[in-house]
């Protein structure tokens, strides 16, 4: 059964991604982004399968990275570990990234806690308690990673669906005690959250594109709790990642309007991924523009918005890590009227990330 999971999760992904080529063909010249911009969320993985081991190669993929950023007009990144589970194989936070991309002045800004505040998380959910010698501790670890510098807390999860082999799921309460806690850290040390979360409005099956295990069979709601969170601290700048990539089909434009208008302190990064999210919410239309609906939200809330193409950048040959949301992504934003793109790409992330030479 394994083997047949793993075949048929293969044909999946390419079947959808000569979809994603195919209906991008015609905007292939969108290889970069129109003005110099900030990308607000990026990772770097250093680990790479070599001699029949995994080694760590950090300065060969932070070089890497620095060569694609010039390719693509990234004048500054936000980089940061993706959230892992406990025990997940191959963890890191910023102390493995932090001394390669000091080489590089200007160019990049470092969140942390993926690799060690979320897997405490997720270890909370795990036993069903939070008692307050782990929150001592989970504040000592926030704290830790401030003293070493990072522009923020990220990126954490409270639900991350498995897309296949290898992807892990995990679900937490947006308002467990530990997120509320993260919030009046981040609050007194103002920095900003950055916050993956499926949007489920709803009880509701799991999407038929998802498998279950590890994929719950029933998706609870979690709106209300994120609520919850986002009003705990009115001064916890909250960036929910990844608008415009919705596999839960519930992350609507009219969803993000009602929570952006409730709470000043929301904020949400940019990317487009046709391949593995469902098309109901998708931002671009079958020419490859923006459909009307999200550019009246983008104009509803022009301080709110910034790109954070969520790609995953390795070493020369290192093993990839999900498809390219960059051409997605890019397209949507050379497609922006220019006064937007002055905003997501360059004034909105230069607030939020405190970026004094934009």
């Amino acid at each position: 059964m394994k083997i047949k999971y793993i075949i048929f999760s293969v044909c999946f992904i390419c079947l959808f991604t000569s979809f994603a080529v195919f209906s991008a063909d015609k905007n292939s010249s969108d290889t970069k982004f129109d003005i110099p911009v900030i990308d607000g969320h990026n990772h770097i993985n250093g680990l790479f399968r070599g001699r029949g081991r995994m080694e760590e190669r950090y300065q060969d993929a932070v070089s890497e990275t620095i060569r694609k950023m010039n390719q693509a007009n990234i004048k500054t990144m936000i980089v940061m570990p993706p959230p892992f589970p406990a025990g997940h194989r191959g963890i890191y936070d910023v102390d493995k990234l932090i001394p390669y991309l000091k080489l590089y002045p200007g160019r990049f800004k470092v969140f942390g806690g993926g690799g060690t505040l979320n897997p405490m998380i997720n270890e909370a959910v795990r036993i069903g308690k939070t008692t307050n010698e782990m929150k001592a501790q989970f504040k000592k670890a926030a704290l830790k990673l401030v003293e070493e510098g990072v522009s923020g807390f990220g990126e954490m999860t409270a639900e991350h669906f498995s897309l296949g082999p290898n992807h892990n799921y995990q679900g937490a309460p947006p308002d467990h005690p530990l997120f509320l806690l993260l919030a009046d850290i981040a609050a007194e040390n103002n920095l900003p959250i950055d916050f993956h979360m499926e949007a489920i409005t709803k009880e509701k099956p799991l999407p038929a594109h998802l498998k279950s295990p590890p994929n719950p069979k029933t998706l609870k709601p979690n709106i209300k709790a994120f609520e919850t969170l986002i009003g705990h601290n009115p001064k916890a700048v909250i960036i929910w990642a990844h608008a415009g990539w919705d596999n839960s089909g519930n992350r609507s434009v009219r969803l993000m309007e009602e929570l952006l208008k409730k709470y000043p302190n929301l904020y949400m990064s940019i990317k487009v991924r046709a391949v593995d999210s469902l098309p109901v919410n998708y931002p671009l239309d079958k020419e490859g523009d923006i459909k009307e609906e999200w550019l009246e939200l983008f104009r509803k809330f022009p301080d709110r918005f910034f790109i954070g193409c969520d790609h995953f950048y390795t070493a020369p040959g290192g093993f990839r890590i999900g498809p390219d949301s960059m051409p997605e992504t890019i397209q949507l934003f050379n497609r922006l009227p220019s006064d937007l793109q002055k905003k997501f790409g360059i004034e909105n992330p230069s607030a939020i990330f405190k970026l004094t030479n934009p």
